[in-house]
């Protein structure tokens, strides 16, 4: 049987931000699933964010996420975790290195049953900053030892935002020898602004025009695309 596929997305959107053409490419008869870490949030556009509206707004999320993995036929295991608009103060979000956060050991021992030998792991880049896609990264590095059999998903819109020298350096720093390998989403466009679209609790109006943007540069003028990394030496 082909290798099953992990997605593992912070929160409900990430996957169809920033892995949408690797999910829709897993060959035929691999199985693949979508992980939602952090499911639980109060976060919407209007500030400042009102906690008591936590059950309305996570139960929107997940509806939306359920019928994204539904479409793109994904299991989907959602864990239940209270993201960062729960838990910590506003605006603090990247301010709190993944090792320091005290949720650590209950993501990895969450995570923990559902990762095998031979599962590809796709994972967040990290270049967002944001704790929550850290904890996500770290969690499943620390997992599997290394970067063995991880794919690293751009973070979008966040990546949008710097320039292409900033994104190296981010991943040099990381220290894991990643090689970037472009996915030409060209004609799989339609269907991932489709699938944004299925998020709209999420997506404000600036979203989907940054990602375009950066598909656009990375297409170079060639059409659009996804970029992703992987280790050097597997």
């Amino acid at each position: 049987m082909p290798a099953r596929h992990l997605f593992f997305s912070p929160h409900p959107d990430d996957i169809a931000l920033g892995c949408f053409v690797s999910l829709v490419r897993v060959p035929p008869g691999a199985p693949r699933a979508i992980v939602t870490v952090f499911s639980q949030s109060c976060w919407e556009f209007v500030l400042p964010v009102v906690p008591q509206r936590a059950f309305a707004v996570s139960t929107r999320r997940l509806e939306e996420d359920l019928r994204f993995a539904c479409a793109h036929g994904a299991d989907w295991v959602p864990l239940g975790f209270r993201d960062t608009s729960l838990r910590l103060p506003p605006g603090a979000e990247d301010r709190y290195p993944s090792a320091r956060d005290s949720l650590r050991p209950a993501v990895e021992a969450a995570l923990r049953p559902l990762l095998d030998d031979e599962a590809v792991c796709h994972v967040p880049l990290g270049i967002s900053g944001h704790v929550d896609h850290l904890l996500v990264r770290d969690a499943v590095l620390a997992l599997r030892g290394g970067p063995r059999g991880l794919v690293f998903y751009e973070d979008l819109p966040y990546c949008e935002r710097h320039s292409e020298e900033e994104i190296s350096a981010f991943v040099r720093g990381l220290g894991l020898s990643l090689s970037p390998c472009l996915l030409d989403v060209t004609r799989e466009w339609p269907a991932k602004l489709r699938a944004l679209r299925l998020y709209e609790s999420q997506m404000e109006p600036a979203t989907i025009p940054s990602v375009e943007r950066h598909a656009r540069r990375l297409g170079a003028g060639q059409g659009l695309a996804e970029r992703v990394w992987k280790a050097v030496r597997e």
